[in-house]
């Protein structure tokens, strides 16, 4: 089946616009295990953004030699519920700098991918044949047969993560049917953006709690977000009946040092703050995070309930806060990464999100974090109020110094629930 360059583009285009950046993978870890059959977070660990060198040979399935080399950009993020991706971008070319799109889809039935690439110079012609793949020890291999000068070839992409900030991806044509292959397409991408994230556990006056949070979700939310600013979630701590959590995600550092002041000296909250203050005896519980691996920050997909929506989210999330001593000991993320999401799942938990203490310098100290502590925290949703939190495995229990553990329930614009 042929598909029209426009309509793939007309998707590009719209998930763009939404602005979604990364969410969260059931855990990068998972194209790693092969016991694991499920190839849906494949792609978990391309989202975001990230510099590009391009090297391309001049000429394909000619004998030459002569490669090309030109910078660009590229920045990926999900669609259709996680279920498929795009990602925007530029290459600039010497003399005919141009944007492209890919567009990829999972298929549960057959466990692959689907890979499409749309070229922005030819936006109206039909569309090659898919590529079609998956992971495999740690590399992406997605085939398709095509046409190249009008006679048959084989096409050939390989994906090679390297750690959490570098990737590298290889184009190859075969013209003997898979015997031979000539690569004619490199690029290697550098991560540009890590996100930061700020638990906040704010302590409130007795009976105090929903009168802050009915303020904060009719003021606070779009307003934050229209300043770049992400809110993942905002709980009722379901021990501590004067305690309001949330969470606020910022692109990097820098992007949180101009959203935050842009905000506390903007217009709602200089409009609203003798509203919110009075309600709060401490405000300063909050620790700066990062996600523990690329693409375990949290998921951006989830629905937002309108305005004056009040009570509460369906679930619960436990947030387990493992302190350590002098910073996470090497290997506890990766030794973590292959024990615990077959654990979580097991006790019927959805991982969301996996961090560990960021040492950035707070720049904005207006509003104070918790410094000198180490801490890696796991998030996982449950469907019920009485889940209990997933033990460490011995191996890694060991490890850690204390463990808190907080039983979150959504409220009513929380973007994650149930």
């Amino acid at each position: 089946m042929t598909v029209n360059r426009r309509d793939l583009m007309h998707l590009s285009l719209l998930a763009t616009a939404m602005g979604a950046v990364p969410f969260n993978s059931s855990l990068a870890a998972t194209r790693k295990d092969n016991a694991v059959q499920d190839h849906s977070h494949d792609f978990d660990f391309f989202f975001g953004d990230w510099k590009v060198r391009h090297r391309y040979l001049k000429a394909r399935l000619a004998g030459s030699a002569e490669w090309l080399e030109f910078d660009g950009t590229s920045r990926a993020q999900p669609l259709l519920n996680g279920a498929g991706n795009v990602d925007d971008n530029f290459l600039d070319k010497p003399g005919d700098p141009y944007r492209a799109a890919t567009i990829r889809a999972f298929d549960p039935k057959t466990n692959q991918w689907a890979i499409w690439w749309i070229d922005g110079r030819t936006p109206t012609g039909l569309i090659d044949p898919p590529m079609l793949g998956r992971f495999e020890n740690g590399v992406g291999t997605f085939l398709s047969d095509q046409e190249f000068n009008g006679k048959p070839i084989k096409v050939r992409f390989l994906w090679m993560p390297k750690g959490d900030d570098a990737a590298q991806w290889e184009q190859a044509f075969s013209a003997d049917g898979g015997k031979t292959w000539e690569t004619n397409w490199v690029m290697q991408f550098t991560r540009t953006h890590r996100p930061v994230i700020e638990l906040r556990q704010y302590t409130l006056h007795p009976g105090k709690r929903d009168v802050l949070i009915d303020l904060f979700e009719r003021e606070f939310v779009e307003s934050q977000e229209a300043l770049g600013m992400f809110l993942p979630g905002m709980f009722r701590d379901l021990d501590r009946p004067d305690r309001f959590v949330w969470l606020r995600e910022f692109a990097d550092m820098d992007a949180r040092g101009k959203a935050l002041p842009a905000f506390y000296y903007g217009p709602v909250w200089q409009a609203h703050r003798n509203e919110a203050n009075p309600t709060m005896v401490d405000s300063d519980n909050v620790l700066l995070l990062r996600p523990a691996w690329s693409g375990a920050d949290f998921p951006k997909y989830g629905e937002r309930a309108p305005i004056g929506t009040t009570g509460s989210g369906k679930g619960m999330v436990i947030a387990q806060v493992h302190y350590f001593g002098a910073g996470v000991p090497d290997g506890f993320v990766s030794a973590w990464s292959e024990a615990m999401p077959g654990r979580i799942a097991a006790a019927g938990g959805k991982f969301l999100s996996a961090c560990v203490t960021e040492d950035a310098e707070n720049n904005f100290p207006r509003l104070p974090v918790r410094e000198g502590e180490h801490v890696f925290i796991a998030f996982t949703l449950f469907d019920g109020t009485d889940a209990k939190p997933v033990a460490l495995t011995p191996e890694l229990a060991q490890r850690v110094k204390a463990t808190e553990t907080l039983r979150l329930i959504p409220t009513a614009r929380s973007r994650i629930h149930a």
